[in-house]
Order: structure tokens, then sequence, then C-alpha cells
């Protein structure tokens, strides 16, 4: 059967683009209707207080998957219902994501209890569930895994027979796009009726995680954000105008942006490296031309050259004092730009214990770091070469990803 001449038309000028702009018309559109479909709120609560909470030594001879809520827990996520009830309109429908995992069923039953309205749909998902560790852990190995996470980074270290963080987000990221899908084929449109809020119960690194990927933090900055405690929650509301879902502090609890700090070394004017390091360092770098005038000494060179870097970065660091910023999270993308936004939250420092409010608070009235004193901000300290970090630096000498007053228009390292 032969087309007709005026569909052989329309398909000609679909082919030559004359409706392309009527195409993203309905696009637009079709992405517009399936956002007003979305809940107005998506609730990430983390458990409430478990058997390994409280009692490491559990893991040894329990799966994480069946620890269970202490009384404590249960109250926790009791009080948490009563919570959550104010934030949804009377009569709202609310779908419940959670982990299969004991602790995260026993939270949500607890907020049945503390008045919650039974959901309407509650869905349980092994992608959102607490990262792997292995089937037992042995308490003998904490202080070595610890040590090795340090100098791997939270986020690519593995434990023997477990998981990374890093694979953690791959399937958290695949449970967002099936949660949040645009068609019927999502977890929360591909219902016959539309949900007012969808309560998340799940995991502290599993809801860090699922910030990292919505909000899409560098890697940078994910090693800086600390778990939220138990049954304590992050709200996200849906922002119509922009076609996406924010943090809402007002409506979290408690009610602030995650917590999140990180070590810097602020490299100082006004500090000299010890005249020994300058005097080794102008040795080797006579040596290195020496050996450059003639063949055969690439090897040595090499090693000097590693020689070199290290004594670089020594003699940086030794120009440096230890700071943390604190409250990191609330510095606008990309955060290591924005060097005023940082000098405002620096601590002296590191390792600082102490309660978010408590740091927050002496940040903001402690005394402050001069941006006329700073040569730059090392955001590495010995964990990069100094070749790595003086990449980082412009061929103009300002400063780049170390933080600039001046604007970046790079993607965000922290």
């Amino acid at each position: 059967m032969e087309a007709s001449p005026t569909l052989l038309a329309l398909f000609s000028s679909l082919q030559a683009g004359e409706h392309d702009e009527a195409i993203r018309v309905v696009q637009r559109r079709a992405k517009t209707i399936a956002w007003e479909r979305l809940p107005e709120r998506i609730v990430l609560l983390r458990h409430g207080q478990s058997e390994g909470n409280v009692d490491h030594m559990l893991y040894t001879s329990k799966g994480d998957s069946q620890l269970e809520l202490t009384e404590v827990g249960v109250h926790q996520a009791m009080e948490a219902g009563a919570r959550l009830l104010q934030l949804l309109p009377e009569g709202g429908r609310v779908c419940a994501c959670i982990s299969p995992f004991e602790r995260t069923y026993q939270t949500l039953l607890g907020i049945f209890r503390g008045g919650f309205p039974s959901c309407d749909l509650v869905h349980v998902d092994p992608q959102i569930r607490e990262q792997e560790f292995g089937n037992f852990q042995d308490p003998g190995l904490t202080s070595k895994v610890r040590a090795e996470e340090k100098r791997v980074g939270r986020f690519y270290y593995r434990r023997p027979n477990a998981e990374s963080s890093a694979d953690v987000f791959d399937r958290v990221t695949a449970f967002w796009e099936r949660l949040l899908c645009e068609n019927t084929n999502g977890l929360l449109l591909g219902q016959s009726y539309d949900f007012d809020m969808c309560l998340v119960v799940t995991h502290g690194l599993t809801i860090r995680l699922m910030l990292m990927c919505l909000f899409q933090w560098s890697v940078e900055t994910f090693e800086t954000v600390w778990n939220v405690g138990n049954c304590h929650h992050v709200t996200l509301k849906k922002n119509m105008h922009e076609l996406k879902y924010e943090l809402c502090i007002e409506e979290s609890y408690p009610p602030r942006l995650p917590w999140g700090t990180r070590e810097v070394w602020i490299v100082l004017k006004a500090l000299s490296p010890p005249e020994a390091l300058s005097t080794r360092l102008d040795a080797l770098i006579e040596v290195k031309k020496s050996m450059q005038d003639s063949d055969g000494h690439a090897s040595e060179i090499h090693q000097i050259d590693k020689l070199i870097g290290e004594l670089q970065n020594k003699m940086l660091l030794e120009r440096s004092q230890p700071y943390t910023i604190v409250d990191y999270i609330g510095i606008p993308q990309p955060r290591t730009m924005h060097t005023a936004e940082v000098l405002n939250r620096l601590l002296p420092g590191h390792n600082l214990q102490g309660q978010p409010e408590e740091l927050a608070l002496m940040a903001k009235e402690g005394p402050k770091v001069s941006m006329e004193d700073i040569e730059l901000i090392d955001w590495w300290g010995p964990a990069r070469s100094y070749r790595g970090k003086m990449l980082r630096v412009s061929p103009d000498g300002c400063w780049s990803v170390h933080g600039s007053p001046k604007k970046h228009n790079g993607q965000e390292e922290g």
C-alpha cells in the first residue's frame, strides 16, 4: 500500500526540520505533565538505632541484613512517624520505598505506630540496601581497614568480599532512574494514581550516595559528608519551575543541610620553608640538569624527579597551617571556587570534635583568615603530589581549583 501524498509531504517536512520547534514544545510539555504527577516531597529517612549500632561485635556472628532495632530505635521510629505526619497533607497518598533489611522493615512499622498512616504502596528494593561489607565482619580487621580506607579513599575502598561506595553509587543511580522515570515504567508514575509523598527508608551511607547522585556531588564532596543520625531525615521538595527536587532545610530533621567537613591546608605568604630544604632542592635540580646534558640517565632522572616532587610537597606543607572547613555543603557549587565562603567556615586544626551547631557557631564567631595572607588553599595535603597540585593552578598563577578570588568556569572538583 502506497503512502498518500499528504503523508509523504509530512514525512518530507519532518526530515527537513520544519517542525523541530513544535516537537521540542511537545517534548517540554510532556516532561512538565510527568513532573506534575510526581510527589511534592521525597523524604530520605535513615533507620532507627540498630543492634549493630550499639554492639559492633554482632557483625561477627549475625548477618547485617538480620540486625534488628533496639528499644531506643523503635521509639525513634515512632517519633519519626509523628514528625512525618506533619509533612503529609490530610488524606495524602504515600509510596514507601524501603531497603529489604530487617531494621528498615521495623523502622517503617515503628513509623506507623507513631501515627503515620499506612502507605498506599510499599516497594521493597534491594538497590537501596546497605553497603555490603561481607557476610561477617572480623573485628580484627577494623584498624587495618580504617588505615587502608584513608589511603584509598572512602568512595573507592572495597573491603574483602564486599562493595565499595562506588558500587553502591551505581545501584542507587539505577534506583533514582526507575523512581523518577517520566513514563509509565517508573515506580511512581506507573500507578493509576499519584502520590503526595515518597518515603525512602534506608541507610546512612545509602542516603549520602543518593544525594551525591541527585545533586552531582564530586567524589571529594561525598567524602566530606557525614551520615544523618538514626531516624533523622532529609526532605526533598519539588521545584516545578526547574523540574527538579531541591533540599528543603525547614522540613528536614534536624533542620539543616547534610553536615560536611573538609580538611585543608592553608599556605600562608608569611611562612617560609626551612633553609635546609631549599638548599637540598636547589642541589637536586642542579644534579638533574647535569644528567640531562648526557645520555643514558633516564632512570636516574626519573628518580630525581620523584625526589624533587616529594621535597616540593614537603616545603609546601611546611608553609601551611591545617584547617577544617565546616558546613561544607552550605558552600555554593563549585565549592572550591568560593574562597570567601570557605574562609568564613574555617576552624584551625584537623580531627575536630563537637556537634555541628557548635562547630558552625565557632567558625562564624571566631577569628578569620584574611585573603591577603593566603598564597593558596591546598585541598589535598600529602594525599596529592606537588605536580598534581600545580596542574590545577592556571598558567597566570591564579589559584584555579585550589580556590580563587576569580571566577572559574570548570566543573566542581570539591
